[in-house]
């Protein structure tokens, strides 16, 4: 698969229409899935809603590389951008086996919370035979709380990467992720308000994040210091 690079581009057409003409199809977990995919799906998408919401400066031009793993180059600022995937490993392994052995079970999320107890390959298998939704309901503003507390265990293993010698820094960092947590109707005000006291102290450090950006669902929140905004996701494919 081809990387992301795009050559100086002068506006927000010339930059939708190269958009466009990416492919951001991402297989399924069992069929091929690389990083890479999920990379060009964060970047692209983040790059086409930011340029909605005029959060981008021309000329731009983006270059895939690695430690972070864009360099986005607005105008006279120098922005270097790492993606992620939000995600439970184990309910990753869970999704793999279920589409490996039971394509037809419907998935049941609940056994995969923050806190739930490591699960065998084969406990897995027992509850996708099962067929049936088993686990205990989400209560309340718990799924907020695990969707906030997930993302603060991202933020700060990316952080760490930050710091590293090998990473280069440029003039602002931001991190952006996906979330692909199974996490069940989760409201993103409230979430992302349990959210910013638990990273209340990441601002305050040298090297950090300048901006952080989260894409949920038909929307990529933009977490900047004690400040949040709602950014409706432009999908141009």
């Amino acid at each position: 698969m081809t990387t992301i690079d795009i050559a100086l581009t002068c506006d927000s057409g010339s930059l939708r229409d190269l958009l466009r003409s990416i492919d951001i199809t991402v297989p399924q977990r069992t069929e091929g899935r690389k990083t890479a995919h999920t990379e060009r799906w964060v970047i692209c998408r983040l790059l086409s809603t930011l340029d909605k919401h005029g959060r981008l400066a021309f000329p731009l031009s983006v270059t895939h590389r690695d430690r972070p793993d864009f360099l986005v180059l607005q105008s006279l600022l120098q922005v270097g951008v790492e993606v992620t995937e939000a995600i439970s490993e184990q309910y990753a392994a869970f999704s793999a086996i279920a589409e490996r052995e039971f394509p037809e079970v419907l998935l049941d999320p609940g056994h995969f919370r923050w806190d739930s107890p490591h699960k065998t390959v084969e406990e897995m298998r027992e509850i996708l035979r099962q067929g049936v939704l088993t686990a205990p309901p989400w209560v309340g503003d718990r799924p907020e709380e695990e969707w906030a507390l997930y993302m603060e265990s991202v933020v700060r293993t990316k952080l760490e990467k930050l710091k590293r010698l090998d990473f280069m820094k440029y003039t602002e960092s931001w991190l952006a992720i996906y979330n692909n947590l199974p996490i069940p109707n989760v409201h993103l005000q409230r979430a992302s308000q349990r959210l910013l006291p638990k990273i209340a102290d990441v601002w305050e450090g040298t090297p950090t994040f300048d901006r952080i950006y989260i894409e949920h669902g038909p929307v990529i929140l933009e977490v900047r210091k004690g400040d949040t905004a709602h950014l409706t996701l432009e999908d141009l494919w």
